[in-house]
């Protein structure tokens, strides 16, 4: 198992990853990139929660849907809304339609936020 700490830099890694995939793709008309982009910047996400949900004394979550509720027993309903947000445009229509909606940058600066978000979190209480 992963600690907080890797977790949160594992997001960052994807993110930084998925975001140079995506903007190559876009510029070269690379659609499978950009679809790769689009999931790595998911899978930011999950790592990012991942390291919330750990800190906090939870087990990592099993399923999307395990996430959603220990986050929203956290009271973390922004970051459930992130989380449904980058779901649906980023893995949903993003990686596995090929449909680059135009929610999909929208969804990825708030998986960027989410990161913020939880690094201060996490390091405000280390």
């Amino acid at each position: 198992m992963a600690k907080v700490k890797d977790h949160l830099k594992i997001a960052e890694e994807f993110y930084a990853l998925g975001t140079k995939e995506y903007e190559q793709g876009r510029r070269k008309g690379d659609l499978t990139r950009m679809r790769e982009g689009c999931e790595k910047i998911f899978h930011a996400y999950v790592e990012a929660t991942a390291a919330l949900v750990q800190k906090r004394g939870y087990p990592e979550p099993d399923s999307h849907g395990e996430r959603w509720e220990i986050l929203d027993k956290l009271g973390r309903r922004k970051l459930v809304e992130i989380g449904d947000s980058a779901f649906l445009y980023l893995h949903q229509y993003g990686y596995y339609g090929g449909k680059m909606r135009p929610e999909v940058e929208k969804a990825m600066k708030e998986v960027k936020e989410a990161i913020d978000y939880v690094r201060k979190e996490v390091i405000h209480e280390s």
